[in-house]
């Protein structure tokens, strides 16, 4: 029994499929998500070529597999092939890919062909709130967003949840794809954005305290995650407000900060 889920997009041909006894008929354009832990078996129709794309991952929140608590169906049916396919060839090409961003790239396809199962699985907003560990991290997420100008202890958040921190770190991560820590600064990062567009009265020190960030570390997580420091990212939003075009306007203005 694979100890990992495993895709299986179907391209061509087809036969029958056993997961734990259960039987389904596979063809053309199906997207299967098998199970780990599961006994499977495959037997292709007679004289038939069977083409297919697959991989295989793991997702847990804890001892629990994520997808379990989702109640999600075997296969989903996708309206666009092309994409699909894309997707699929886009993913190998990132695995074989001797880039530094390698792995970044293929979580990022691998998490483009989840979501193309979710969406078409019957899967919304309101259904994965009703499962256990989503409506626990409600309480989190509602906390670290009203809560964005002060200091954030993995302790504090770890409580509201009656986990140990350690482990609270792991299931942060495993239902939200980064650590608490990084999704702190990722909110504060968008509500600094907010405030640029919208309060233009505010200086860059005025919005790092309200984002609960010290005014040069702001200017610096603000350009590894936009491109821009804030004040060039306030002006560029302004400006394109305004219909003012920057195309050929592309001068560093590193210095140009005020905190």
């Amino acid at each position: 029994m694979p100890e990992f889920y495993r895709f299986w997009y179907v391209r061509e041909g087809g036969g029958a499929l056993k997961v734990d006894g259960r039987e389904v008929e596979m063809k053309p354009g199906q997207l299967y998500l098998i199970p780990p832990n599961t006994f499977q078996s495959f037997a292709a129709e007679p004289h038939v070529t069977v083409s297919m794309y697959w991989c295989h991952f793991r997702a847990s929140i804890g001892d629990a597999e994520m997808f379990d608590l989702l109640k999600l169906p075997l296969y989903v049916v996708p309206d666009q092939e092309e994409r699909m396919v894309l997707l699929f060839e886009q993913l190998i090409e990132a695995y074989r890919s001797l880039r530094l961003t390698k792995e970044l790239r293929t979580r990022a396809k691998l998490l483009e062909i989840l979501a193309v199962f979710l969406e078409h699985g019957g899967i919304n907003e309101a259904t994965v709130r009703e499962i256990e560990p989503f409506e626990k991290l409600d309480a989190v997420l509602k906390y670290i967003e009203e809560h964005l100008s002060e200091r954030i202890a993995v302790e504090d958040l770890a409580r509201l949840v009656y986990l140990h921190p350690n482990y609270f770190i792991g299931y942060f991560r495993n239902l939200m794809g980064h650590a608490p820590a990084q999704y702190v600064t990722m909110r504060r990062l968008e509500r600094a954005k907010l405030l640029l567009e919208l309060r233009e009265e505010l200086s860059i020190t005025d919005i790092a305290q309200q984002v609960g960030m010290q005014g040069h570390y702001l200017s610096r997580m603000f350009r590894q995650y936009t491109g821009l420091t804030p004040s060039r990212y306030r002006q560029i939003y302004c400006d394109g407000a305004k219909g003012i075009s920057h195309d050929d306007d592309e001068e560093d203005e590193e210095g140009s900060e005020d905190a």
